[in-house]
């Protein structure tokens, strides 16, 4: 198993998932705001066995582009679009996958994904929030965590069990605050945060909730949780 994570990945997390999995870090898109240039889920979208990644960005790191795919079978295919570092032009691949549904800002969400979503048959949430992967925790069987209430409002609407949480309390550079999503990624059943998930007040609402969706949840640090644009698992 792959994880794949920005090149800024805080080393007291990595050393935790060197235990277990195979570490990929992105190197940055030059064309995305600094404080997130190398920031997985705006780098990269996982769906199924296909991963979109922009042309524009390939060329940068496709040594580890072509290894993820080599090694997990994933398709690549690669985007028309551009990116650059001023929103929503930086989140068009920032979509989160929660049972059959893609939980995105369809007027920003990258094309690949809108195709990808209408051949397979999945419904598109439109949410108003752009960095809508990063915003969401997805659990094992599809319910999320998230401190966005206009996601929350979409999701609840749709059917998916929503744990509305307190905004901040996530490190990350360069803004007041990051998202519970980005600092953490679903592997099977197992929901890994980076940081310390008890440095965040709502901790205790946040675990019971898994546990109702079956999900563990492993803290990878002991620092502050930290926003590191979510652990991508391939």
């Amino acid at each position: 198993m792959i994880c794949v994570c920005d090149y800024r990945t805080p080393r007291s997390v990595l050393d935790s998932l060197k235990k277990k999995f195979e570490i990929i870090q992105l190197p940055p898109d030059p064309s995305l705001p600094d404080a997130v240039n190398g920031h997985s889920d705006l780098l990269i979208f996982k769906f199924d066995n296909k991963l979109v990644t922009r042309k524009s960005y390939y060329p940068t790191p496709k040594d580890k582009i072509d290894s993820i795919c080599r090694k997990s079978g994933c398709e690549l295919i690669l985007s028309d679009a551009e990116a650059d570092d001023k929103y929503p032009n930086d989140c068009g691949l920032c979509a989160a996958v929660s049972g059959r549904n893609i939980i995105c800002r369809k007027i920003s969400a990258d094309a690949e994904i809108l195709r990808l979503a209408s051949d397979f048959g999945y419904n598109i949430l439109n949410v108003p929030q752009g960095y809508s992967k990063c915003s969401c925790a997805v659990l094992a069987d599809g319910a999320i965590v998230t401190s966005d209430r206009g996601i929350a409002t979409v999701t609840v609407k749709n059917g998916i069990d929503t744990l509305l949480i307190s905004e901040g309390n996530v490190d990350l550079p360069g803004y007041s605050y990051g998202f519970l999503g980005g600092a953490s990624g679903l592997c099977g059943n197992i929901l890994y945060f980076c940081g310390d998930l008890k440095s965040h007040p709502d901790h205790e609402a946040i675990e019971e909730f898994a546990r109702k969706h079956n999900t563990e949840c492993i803290s990878l640090s002991d620092e502050k949780l930290y926003d590191v644009g979510s652990l991508i698992f391939i």
